[in-house]
This record gives C-alpha cells, structure tokens and sequence, in this order.
C-alpha cells in the first residue's frame, strides 16, 4: 500500500490504494445485539471515493454508468463498491447520460462484498444511493439559469441528441439525493442556491426533519484547475466546521496519469466524517459526495480541469 500526503500538508497521510479483495467484515444481527447495536461504518473516521476510469469513455463519447470504490483511509478495507444501475434499456439510458450529464438521475446500490447482488430490502440491497433528475446548479449560476435549464429539458420537449424522444423531465428544486438504510429513506441532501452558483448543500435527517449537516464552500471556483486540492467543508447545526470532503487532485497521481485521470471522470474526493456523526449520517456524508461528483464533475468537454 502507498501513502501519499493528501494536498499541502492540510491534512493526515491517506492510505490510496485499497485492498479490493478485503472488505470490511459485516456484523451480523446477533452480534449487533451483543456489541450494542454497533454498525457497519461505526469507528470509519475517513473514507476515500473513487471513481473508476472507463477507457471506453475516455477515448470515445460514450458516456457509461459510474463506478465508485470507497475504502476505508485508515486501514485500506474496502467498505463499498457502488455501481449505478442502467436506466430501462441501453439505448435509453445512453440517451440519459449523453443529454444529461451530471444532471441525470441515477440509482447506486452499495455492495458490501464481492459479487454482492443486493436483493434483500426491496432489490435495493442494504445501503443505496437514489439521486433525481434535477438541475445541479454550476458556479457563476444562479436559480434563474437553473430555471432557464428546467424550461429547455422540460417543456422544450426534446433532448439536444437524435438518440432521444419523448419529452425529458426534470425534477423540481436543485441537484439532490437521498440515501437509503434497510429500505429506508434516511436523509436527504440537498442542493441550494449559495449567491452566484457558490457551493452550498443541506444534509436533512428524513426522520426528524431537521437539517444536520450544512456543506458550504466560500471560493466560487470549484475545478482543480491547478493541481489543487478542493476542499468542502462540513458545518453542523450550530455552524461549527466538523468535517470535510475534499476532490483530492487526481487521487495522488502526478505527471500525465494525473492530468489523464482529472480530464476524464475519475474524480477521488477524501471524507473526514464528524467525530459525533452517526452510521446513517455517515451514509448520507458519502451520498453527500456523490451528489458533488455528479454536480461539477461529471461534464467531460468543458475544460473545466477538475472532473
């Protein structure tokens, strides 16, 4: 395994290659009771989301299904393998992800050991990411751009490639995602209009309806456009910072690995979770993730240097 220093010394060491052949034992229900309901994600202080690089949409535009590993910073277990789910029939969901980008939705089981089928808890498996259709609003944007992009993909009618017909819908309200525990919907998050497309999201607990987490970046710029880190830091109620997620610039490779690796979709972002976070708030900090990866980092002709 190699350690490589995460940014300019703003951060701990993190472990970057995970041991893809050792997941993290699940605990099962006996012994939950006997460890006092301990969970999955229960003493995780960090974890790093990657996002597989596709040759086939590297040298084509071919837009294909993403593909995370997520592992465990500290030791290199892997924790899950999320895999988005194909939209109806190929040819429809090719039509999705070529028209819609990062803005399309998409349904992401988190499988927990190799070859995991995740039928139990309604086929969506125990853990599961659930993100609509919506408009995730880019930087120097604002709601009435936003507006503006609902109009066209909505009531325009047709999407802008000839593979797609019917008329594309789009959600109301900004880019946003839910994340599910044992078939329940837990929190949602939430995108919001932060002043000029400025970075702003909201972590709900579905249960109690409260907002737990907010994420708010300053800085307008969110491309890592010269080979920096970008960091997202994570407030709680009261508007402490307690955590962060972070798109590590092109997961510690350098050279042109690197710039290979950020100009075509295959971001790592690095999570350090809030010490008090719980087992489901850790689950929607890592959905929380996804949601940021699909919002900015998802379109691959832009130039925008940090995908």
């Amino acid at each position: 395994m190699e350690s490589i220093e995460m940014g300019k010394g703003n951060q701990e060491p993190i472990t970057i290659q995970p041991n893809s052949q050792r997941f993290k034992a699940q605990i099962s229900d006996a012994e939950a009771e006997n460890y006092g309901k301990v969970e999955y994600l229960d003493g995780v202080r960090r974890v790093v989301i990657q996002q597989r690089l596709s040759l086939i949409e590297a040298f084509t535009d071919f837009d294909r299904r993403n593909k995370y590993d997520m592992w465990d910073a500290d030791t290199g277990e892997t924790l899950f393998f999320g895999h988005e789910n194909e939209i109806g029939s190929r040819c429809q969901g090719y039509c999705i992800r070529g028209c819609f980008a990062g803005h399309r939705e998409a349904e992401i089981p988190l499988q927990m050991a190799v070859n995991d089928v995740n039928e139990a808890y309604g086929g969506k498996g125990m853990y599961h990411l659930s993100k609509a259709r919506a408009v995730g609003l880019q930087p120097c944007e604002c709601e009435c751009v936003a507006s503006c992009h609902r109009c066209f993909h909505g009531c325009g009618g047709l999407c802008p490639r000839d593979a797609c017909c019917g008329t594309c819908w789009m959600e109301k309200g900004l880019a946003h995602l839910s994340t599910y525990f044992k078939g329940n919907e837990t929190h949602k998050i939430q995108q919001r209009d932060g002043g000029c497309g400025k970075a702003s999201f909201f972590i709900t607990d579905e249960v109690s309806k409260r907002v737990v987490f907010e994420i708010v970046k300053e800085e307008f710029c969110t491309s890592a456009i010269c080979c920096n880190d970008v960091p997202y830091p994570i407030f709680d109620a009261s508007g402490s910072q307690v955590g962060s997620i972070t798109k590590y610039w092109a997961g510690g490779k350098t050279g042109c690995s690197a710039c290979w690796q950020e100009a075509n979709n295959a971001s790592t972002h690095v999570i350090s979770f809030p010490p008090t976070a719980s087992h489901t708030e850790k689950l929607a900090i890592i959905g929380q993730a996804i949601l940021i990866d699909y919002t900015y980092y998802q379109r691959k002709d832009d130039n925008n240097g940090g995908q």
